[in-house]
């Protein structure tokens, strides 16, 4: 969201920025979890961003929800969010519109307009038979398309044998491959890589994956792509945000036995990420030839990786150890791009 309000605040114009919740639910859980509707409406119009540098920018939020109760409860928490927001004074804008409908996400699927614009889809079905993806590639293949969708391997897996399901899990897949896929515990890991190169054959440059409360009973997953390097930029953030280690899970921490909380007054350093993988890519690409800061800045833009993960945490420390070895002309300093720096790996050593 705030990519592409940057980009069509920067354009003569303005644009749109489009956002699609295709299963949004009641707006808030039995115990008081705000959904994914208000939180989308929350870091926008929370965002100082929204009043003063995006002010040529509008947003349009579009929620649908299949049961019409959950519907009419989610319109009421949107209305009395805006309701607060108002009364706030300056915390409310109205170039951000909203609407509620109750129906099939299948029915009501956001439609290419005739003006600038970007759209983010946001799919959570519950299981898997509403979100086919013949739908989905239409979709992400309209302009400027970011998406996350809720993968839920773990109800794939446990009803693939059941009367009917397998017409529905064609349809979700966009092929009838998974029936080739064989029971054992690298099922999940197969069925998730099939899901990501669907999306990509849908038009999807880059997608990655983030695992939901990692157990061996549970294979539930956020699959992020796009079609712009600033758009998978955006989602890798999102991933890294949350696991700053691998950015790959989220488990949530369980709370200290009594007896045992500790009373810390010194706030912990924030974990350092973990980049021995993305070492391991620039291995992989370019073996013990030499490359430039540019061609190895493209390949973490490529990757699960941050840009701000290749000098500081990867390219530094391995020159210090000795398995990086750069060439820099006279001036330059560490690993700044348009210097003309080139390096090159050692040949990894034998055990």
């Amino acid at each position: 969201m705030s990519i592409h309000s940057g980009y069509f605040a920067s354009r003569p114009g303005g644009g749109l920025v489009r956002i699609y919740d295709g299963f949004a639910g009641p707006g808030v859980y039995a115990d008081g979890e705000s959904g994914s509707p208000l939180i989308l409406m929350r870091a926008l119009c929370t965002n100082t961003n929204l009043r003063d540098r995006w002010s040529a920018v509008r947003y349009d939020l579009h929620f649908v929800e299949k049961q019409r109760a959950r519907a009419d409860m989610l319109r009421a928490k949107l209305q009395e969010f805006e309701t607060a927001m108002r009364e706030r004074g300056p915390g409310w804008s109205d170039r951000v519109h909203w609407t509620v409908t109750h129906g099939r996400y299948e029915e009501n699927v956001p439609q290419p307009v005739d003006e600038p614009s970007a759209l983010f889809l946001f799919l959570d079905p519950f299981g898997y038979s509403h979100a086919p993806m013949e739908l989905t590639k239409d979709l992400v293949q309209q302009p400027k398309s970011d998406t996350l969708i809720f993968l839920p391997l773990s109800f794939v897996n446990r009803f693939k044998d059941r009367a009917g399901q397998q017409t529905a899990l064609d349809r979700f897949f966009g092929t009838r491959e998974w029936r080739d896929v064989p029971d054992g515990p690298q099922r999940p890991a197969t069925l998730l890589d099939l899901f990501e190169n669907q999306l990509r054959k849908a038009g999807l440059r880059w997608v990655g994956s983030f695992r939901l409360k990692p157990d061996p009973s549970n294979e539930y997953f956020i699959v992020g792509g796009s079609g712009h390097p600033k758009g998978w930029a955006s989602i890798k953030e999102g991933f890294w945000a949350v696991d700053g280690v691998n950015g790959r899970e989220y488990l949530a921490p369980k709370p200290a036995a009594p007896g045992q909380q500790r009373l810390d007054f010194v706030e912990p350093e924030p974990p350092k990420p973990n980049t021995v993988p993305l070492l391991a890519l620039l291995r992989q690409r370019f073996g013990t030839e030499p490359f430039t800061v540019e061609e190895a800045m493209e390949l973490a833009a490529e990757s699960r990786f941050l840009d701000t993960h290749l000098k500081r945490f990867t390219l530094m420390p391995a020159e210090k150890a000795g398995t990086l070895c750069p060439s820099r002309p006279e001036g330059a300093r560490q690993f700044k791009e348009g210097k003309g720096i080139t390096m090159r790996l050692e040949k990894p050593s034998d055990p």
